[in-house]
């Protein structure tokens, strides 16, 4: 198989921030009902793109999880009727919390959703369990997320499911044509650097004579980071974030170890720089880990703090408690009062705590913190006038 020969793939966009402009005009107008004396319950409840926990059971015990702890609550299936009737997103993404392929009406969750108008649905996974069922025919795309085995164990199970997973992928690969992408997920930090090496070189040699497989597939590669609250850091949190990333000589020697395996590998190398973000280490060479490192310096008082959220206006994380929040950041912190609603309190919707989100009156609403930054940015400039940008129709962000 000559890989030059492939098409651009879903790697690109699924890393585009700019497709949160898909969505401009909701935020528009839901600014305007927010700057209004007389607010919509029925506009103000809506958004393009949705993060969907259906539970917080998972089969696997991450020891990095951010959502260990929080309970084990999963969403009446009844419920889910309120994200079409009310919600009415045109992107939905299901993920952790949980893992949602334990969740006991997976099948039949996915198939409600898949008849919202024009919706298209994604799904983040460990890979560990396919469901059986039809949901596949539903999914435009699925991300298995790929951890270390460390100590014998994989996210506290047996090394064995390293093994599952990947065979589970190739499951996706070859047998599930009808799912369109299908991503690979690769979380490091400092413990599992030189894990990534032989990583890339399974997933390659597993697939590199498969143009079908070739065509359909993606790596992500992410680095794993410590949750911390910015009026509690300490030296001590902030010690652990130093040594919990990766270090620069650690990147410099990965990037190394790749360009020798690129002379062994023929092929290698133009599928990561076509598949892959493996740009992303370069990257933090060029200043990128300073700045994850910085996150967790303590400090009074952040610089850059806008007066505007927009992504709010188009986001929403509804947790297997069924609240919803229209924050990514805060989200995982569960913290109720700062919900907008419950879903099964739709299509009522808290309107002070959605203008708090808007007015950036959080600690966390800062350039360190947030992490829609960047699609905040994004937005502001276009609105403006001072950006202009090329957007696939994809409505995930």
């Amino acid at each position: 198989m000559d890989i030059r020969r492939l098409p651009m793939v879903y790697a690109n966009v699924a890393t585009d921030k700019n497709r949160i402009l898909n969505h401009l005009e909701l935020i528009r107008k839901k600014r305007c009902v927010l700057d209004s004396s007389d607010a919509s319950k029925g506009l103000l409840c809506r958004a393009g793109h949705i993060e969907l926990q259906l539970t917080d059971k998972c089969c696997l015990d991450c020891p990095n999880c951010h959502f260990r702890g929080l309970g084990d609550k999963e969403i009446p299936f009844e419920a889910l009727d309120n994200i079409g009737r009310f919600i009415k997103p045109k992107a939905i993404t299901i993920a952790g919390g949980g893992e949602p392929t334990v969740y006991p009406s997976f099948d039949k969750a996915v198939s409600k959703l898949a008849k919202i108008p024009g919706v298209k649905i994604g799904l983040i996974t460990n890979g560990v369990i396919i469901p059986d069922g039809l949901w596949r025919k539903c999914i435009d795309w699925v991300r298995v997320s790929v951890y270390s085995v460390e100590d014998g164990k994989y996210s506290g199970r047996s090394a064995e499911v390293y093994w599952k997973v990947l065979d589970n992928i190739e499951f996706y690969l070859k047998h599930c044509v009808e799912i369109p992408h299908v991503g690979i997920h690769f979380l490091f930090y400092r413990k599992n650097m030189s894990d990534v090496v032989p990583f890339i070189k399974e997933v390659y040699l597993r697939y590199k004579n498969d143009s079908r497989a070739f065509e359909r597939m993606h790596l992500q590669f992410k680095p794993a980071f410590l949750m911390s609250y910015p009026t509690q850091l300490t030296q001590k949190l902030h010690e652990e974030n130093v040594t919990f990333l990766p270090d620069k000589e650690q990147l410099i020697t990965l990037l190394a170890n790749l360009k020798d395996e690129f002379k062994k590998c023929e092929g290698l190398e133009y599928f990561l720089r076509r598949k892959s973000n493996v740009s992303l280490f370069s990257q933090l060479i060029d200043g990128g880990l300073s700045r994850l490192i910085d996150i967790t310096k303590p400090r009074d008082v952040f610089v850059e703090k806008p007066d505007e959220c927009f992504v709010c206006l188009a986001y929403q994380l509804i947790a297997p408690d069924g609240y919803i929040y229209p924050c990514l950041t805060l989200a995982e912190y569960r913290f109720h009062e700062l919900s907008i609603c419950n879903i099964a309190d739709l299509p009522n919707c808290n309107i002070d705590a959605m203008n708090y989100f808007r007015k950036m009156r959080s600690e966390w609403c800062n350039s360190s913190f947030c992490r829609s930054w960047e699609h905040n940015k994004i937005v502001k400039g276009y609105l403006d006038g001072l950006l202009g940008a090329d957007v696939s129709n994809d409505k995930f962000f």
